[in-house]
């Protein structure tokens, strides 16, 4: 049995356009989804949780990044969804280091503008007997 000559990711199977598109429409879903969280989610004042929707993000642009070098292998443009990713990527990025500093603001007491949900606790709604 003989080595391979080039590496795993170059081949048909992991490095050709079919990946590529795996790679590029994976990074826009999490993007999209990383996107939701930034702008919906209760951080309820827990700087920890811009941390996770920020790192969601990053893992939602370096996903599509995947795609860029599989597309160019393959001779074909880069498909519309990486760009696209990138940006939605970096506006929940954007937002979430501006939910971190209206979170560390208000710990001191400086009220900048924000939604509610980011600072005030909400009720939890639960069953009760």
């Amino acid at each position: 049995m003989s080595e391979p000559t080039r590496p795993w990711w170059t081949d048909d199977g992991t490095g050709g356009i079919g990946f590529a598109r795996m790679f590029a429409w994976t990074g826009l879903f999490l993007a999209v989804g990383a996107l939701v969280l930034a702008i919906a989610a209760p951080l309820q004042g827990d700087a920890l949780r811009t941390v996770w929707i920020t790192g969601f993000g990053a893992i939602s642009m370096w996903v599509a990044y995947l795609a860029v070098p599989r597309y160019r292998g393959a001779g074909v443009p880069v498909s519309w969804t990486v760009p696209l990713t990138m940006v939605l990527g970096g506006l929940a990025i954007l937002i979430m280091f501006y939910a971190f500093a209206v979170i560390v603001a208000a710990a001191n007491g400086v009220a900048l503008p924000a939604p509610a949900h980011w600072l005030a606790p909400t009720d939890p709604a639960g069953v009760t007997a």
